[in-house]
């Protein structure tokens, strides 16, 4: 075979690796570019952005963390709206995944969808700006006072639930064997499981949440133009919800509109209550 001719093949061939590598380029491109959704960008890092979603009709709120196409970052910045083109794979996860991006185009430098309270709090709110302070602990309720140094302070309604730890019913203090052992395997072993649970204090009838919670007004002469805190106190009375308590070890958890729970064991002895443990944001 002449030499000329072997360089003509060699080239066929490379054009057509390549020409394939192109349309798979091209395919994928496509696929990408299935689906899209308008956002609001609202953090930017390295490889992603993370976007509230504002599709036409629905109220926005929706968010998404979203990795960059293959141009990167074209200058995104807090506050653009982008439109997102990507397959339409979602990932069910807080927030919603996208991953296989075709392109994102910025739309407008700055948008004039306004964004919701309980988005703003998501991404300028830290659980460190909050201090949990539990006074005038009894059997009969408690005062919990909240200083929030948030800009935009958490939201704290009046629900609460009360659990007692109890013995654990179905706890034998054995576990037990799954399947057989084998030359190359050991059987499963399910765990003790837990000799103690909490459980929820039976509540009386007819009687509303609401009217076992006091708020508590504060007077804050001192605070000026410039500081940004909240106070808050919830003085709670929960004999007529679950009565008053007897011994055990007892577990209040108080939740809040868009906010951390506030969780505070304490123990019962002898009629005295005692706390054992105050956190906030588990």
């Amino acid at each position: 075979m002449k030499k000329s001719t072997k360089i003509i093949i060699f080239i066929i061939i490379l054009l057509v690796i390549i020409g394939t590598f192109a349309i798979y380029i091209f395919t994928q491109y496509q696929k990408n570019m299935l689906s899209s959704i308008r956002g609001i960008v609202m953090e930017v890092y390295e490889n992603s952005l993370s976007v509230m979603g504002i599709e036409a009709g629905n109220e926005p709120g929706s968010l998404y963390s979203v990795s960059f196409a293959k141009d990167g970052n074209i200058g995104f910045k807090q506050g653009q709206e982008v439109l997102i083109y990507f397959d339409g794979i979602v990932a069910d996860s807080f927030p919603a995944q996208i991953h296989n991006v075709g392109k994102i185009e910025i739309v407008a430098e700055q948008s004039e969808v306004e964004i919701p309270d309980d988005v703003t709090r998501y991404y300028n709110n830290t659980q460190d700006k909050v201090d949990v302070n539990v006074t005038d602990l009894t059997t009969k309720g408690v005062t919990i006072t909240i200083t929030d140094t948030n800009e935009l302070p958490y939201e704290y309604t009046n629900d609460y639930k009360l659990e007692k730890e109890v013995k654990n019913e179905k706890y034998t203090g054995q576990g037990e064997y799954i399947g057989e052992a084998t030359d190359n395997s050991v059987p499963g072993y399910t765990g003790t499981g837990l000799e103690y649970i909490w459980k929820e204090m039976e509540k009386k009838a007819d009687v509303n949440i609401e009217d076992t919670i006091e708020d508590l007004v504060f007077n804050l002469p001192n605070m000026t133009e410039y500081e940004h805190y909240t106070l808050i106190g919830k003085k709670i009375n929960w004999t007529n919800l679950y009565g008053e308590l007897t011994d055990g070890k007892y577990r209040l958890t108080f939740s809040g509109k868009g906010s951390f729970p506030i969780v505070i064991e304490f123990s019962v002895n002898s009629g005295e209550a005692k706390m054992i443990s105050k956190e906030f944001g588990k």
